[in-house]
């Protein structure tokens, strides 16, 4: 898990780190609270999260809430434009769905990093695509 590879965030320890702390990061905003760099990844860290059991927890965490979130949501809440401040402190502005589409196609992108990952050490890692999530979850059988 923290097998250093030569990838943006280090490991696949790092990289799911950063994955869940940027879900965290965007779910805040969505709260009306854009935290800044220094804070953001101060929290998602080695020492904060310093093993796969407390990092699932903390994502587990950001996962219900999500969920409880989006359970409120409407189309005109989706569609709206919701400001926010980037990591730098510079202020923007995004329709909410856009920003929800961002965080999953950035999710995306990692869990294929973690993928590679899994395969360099010469495990057969699990399907990450989406076709064959919904063929198993969600298609009937």
């Amino acid at each position: 898990m923290r097998r250093e590879a030569k990838i943006s965030h280090g490991s696949i320890f790092g990289t799911l780190l950063h994955m869940a702390g940027a879900e965290w990061i965007w779910l805040e905003r969505w709260h009306g609270h854009s935290p800044a760099k220094a804070e953001a990844w101060s929290l998602w860290t080695t020492e904060s999260s310093p093993d796969l059991a407390t990092l699932n927890e903390r994502w587990r965490d950001i996962i219900d809430r999500r969920a409880r979130y989006i359970s409120a949501l409407d189309e005109t809440r989706l569609a709206a434009e919701l400001p926010f401040k980037l990591l730098s402190g510079d202020p923007n502005s995004m329709r909410l769905v856009d920003q929800m589409q961002h965080v999953a196609n950035h999710a995306t992108l990692h869990r294929g990093q973690v993928v590679g990952m899994i395969r360099q050490l010469g495990i057969d890692p699990p399907s990450t695509d989406l076709l064959f999530y919904l063929r198993r979850e969600i298609s009937p059988k």
